[in-house]
């Protein structure tokens, strides 16, 4: 007989692995688990800690007499230091200090203070601040310290500090920075409350106070306002340091507003050109329906006196070549009572089919646009380098039609850009004036666009800004305008066209009553010997040059279809000349 084999099974591959998996899954839980407990073991022990130091901090500070709880440069004044640092238990905490009067509302706030002293007693913050696992974790004790008798002014005054933005409406958020280091030292930062005011209580009768005012809201920066000490740079500052007098309350107000950039482009030439329909006939209309045209209008259809309640145009198709970038639709109209039009942009869907244009491509299609200014410059030219334009007309009284006279499509076919040139800019604002009384200016500098034409301005305050171009260069045309308004919050766009520099010029900026640019717009300058017509730009503006003289004899006659003609006369030029005409409907 053959002995029996025993042999002994292990385990299988698959096996092994399951187990291994198994066993990291188990022991990887358990592992987070631990950590987890330290981490919240440690957390707990750095928050007692905190905790334990800032009780005992505090209790020192009630322990003080009352007129030595304060801080060094602060309001009220004191020994203890506004930022520091201390250790326990191993553990390094940042602590930060504030002090300050409060106005008890028991007997009236602000200017309401039944006795007139807005530092009814004192209040005391503490911060502590600590790093753990590379957070930072803070606790926060908050005291008011009172004063055993009633409570007194003497010695010190109120400083109240008003903030407004850029629409002069009060705002509270602002950081608000009273300093005094002539007479002081007092150095506090405050922020404005509701009501747009920060409040400096109990501030030591002295002078040379100076504030400085700015603001992060949201996430957003602010300019900055201050006050300025008379320097051998600015020897008559507009506002300068102040004094606070004891018992009396000190106001200022300041303004600033939401920072914003610039984007400048310099250019030596550009190609604009238009489509235009002056319903003279109708070649350029695709299709239609229940309209017609009369006396060089587009109108209803007309049926024995009877007008049609609705009518419909499309325009096209637009399709330049070349096209670098869509621009405006002006459309001149006469609208009367219980009629209505609508313009909204299509493309080409089949023959007499149309697309409308959505809003994501193009803001406010979808609803239509019936200003006589549209913007079309977020068209994009290469997904749409051909548009129609829909005109739909509405009456409630068919006795009366609504009008379209012309329709006017501006674009740009081509640009030709000027690098590297260098300018002066200062904006409007004034800090003061020098020993010769010329101002001195909040914003100068000297700058220069690159080797493509173009240089942006970071964080640029809202004001009018004034370009002066080095070298022999005119300004044909500043896009929007110039002098250039920077509006708070919003990032802007200037273009100019700069040509060769010649004596005397004429830039005439055409505007509707809105302030808008009107495009397209013929502008005739004469006088004796000298008689040129110039339309204007996609940005309102004809410029004239070459054979003006300086003379005080000229006439400019401003005329477009859908609007009042306007004549200026007799007119002065002068070196670079520059005039904005409002035209009306």
């Amino acid at each position: 007989m053959k002995p029996h084999e025993i042999k002994s099974r292990g385990f299988s591959l698959v096996e092994v692995i399951i187990v291994s998996a198994i066993s990291t899954i188990v022991f990887g839980a358990l592992l987070l688990s631990f950590k987890y407990s330290l981490d919240l073991m440690n957390q707990s022990k750095f928050k007692l800690t905190a905790l334990s130091v800032a009780n005992d901090r505090m209790e020192y500070f009630r322990s003080l007499p009352y007129d030595d709880v304060g801080t060094v440069a602060g309001i009220p004044s004191g020994t203890i230091p506004q930022n520091s640092s201390t250790t326990l238990n191993g553990i390094e905490f940042a602590e930060r200090v504030l002090v300050e009067y409060v106005d008890d509302p028991a007997d009236g706030l602000d200017v309401a203070d039944s006795n007139g002293i807005l530092a009814d007693y004192k209040r005391v913050k503490l911060e502590y601040t600590w790093n753990i696992s590379g957070e930072t974790r803070s606790i926060s004790l908050v005291s008011n310290i009172v004063p055993r008798s009633i409570e007194t002014d003497a010695g010190g005054g109120t400083v109240r500090i008003n903030v407004i933005d850029e629409n002069s409406t009060l705002l509270p958020g602002a950081s608000v920075q009273l300093i005094n280091t002539v007479t002081g030292p007092v150095d506090v930062t405050r922020f404005t409350n509701v009501s747009g005011s920060a409040i400096f209580s109990g501030a030591p009768a002295a002078s040379d106070y100076e504030v400085v005012v700015t603001a992060n809201i949201g996430g957003k920066d602010y300019s900055t306002a201050e006050t300025y000490q008379t320097t051998v740079a600015n020897p008559n500052p507009i506002v300068s340091p102040f004094a606070v007098l004891e018992a009396d309350v000190s106001t200022l107000t300041f303004q600033i507003g939401e920072l914003s950039d610039l984007d400048i482009t310099t250019f030596s030439s550009l190609d604009d050109d238009l489509f235009r329909e002056d319903f003279s006939d109708l070649l350029s209309v695709d299709s239609s329906g229940g309209v017609s045209i009369s006396g060089g209008a587009l109108v209803l259809e007309d049926s024995f006196g009877v007008y049609d309640n609705s009518g419909f145009v499309f325009l096209g198709p637009i399709a330049p070549v070349p096209l670098l970038n869509w621009d405006t639709l002006r459309i001149a109209t006469n609208i009367p009572s219980n009629t209505s039009h609508q313009v909204q942009f299509y493309v080409g869907a089949g023959v007499g089919l149309y697309a409308l244009i959505p809003d994501s491509e193009l803001p406010g299609n979808s609803v239509g646009f019936s200003s006589s200014i549209v913007d079309i410059s977020d068209l994009d030219p290469v997904t749409y380098p051909e548009v129609y334009v829909g005109i739909d007309l509405e009456t409630t009284d068919t006795n009366v039609t609504p009008e379209i006279d012309e329709v006017s499509v501006f674009y740009r076919q081509s640009e030709t850009i000027l690098p590297n040139v260098s300018f002066d800019i200062h904006g409007n604002k004034i800090i003061g004036t020098d020993a010769s009384a010329k101002p001195i200016y909040k914003y100068s500098d000297s700058l220069s666009t690159n080797g493509v034409g173009e240089l942006s301005i970071a964080d640029l305050e809202f004001d009018d800004y004034i370009f002066n171009f080095l070298g022999a260069y005119d300004i044909a045309s500043a896009c929007p305008a110039h002098p250039y308004t920077q509006v708070a919050g919003e990032d802007g766009e200037l273009y100019f066209v700069l040509v060769g520099d010649a004596v005397n010029t004429l830039r005439v900026s055409v505007v509707d009553a809105f302030q808008q640019a009107l495009p397209g717009v013929s502008v005739n300058l004469t006088r004796s010997g000298y008689n040129v017509t110039e339309v204007t730009d996609s940005c309102g503006q004809a410029f004239f040059t070459g054979g003006v003289s300086a003379g005080t004899d000229y006439t400019i006659s401003v005329s477009a279809t859908g609007y009042n003609n306007e004549t200026v006369t007799p007119f002065e030029i002068n070196d670079d000349t520059v005039i904005t005409i409002t035209l009306t409907e």
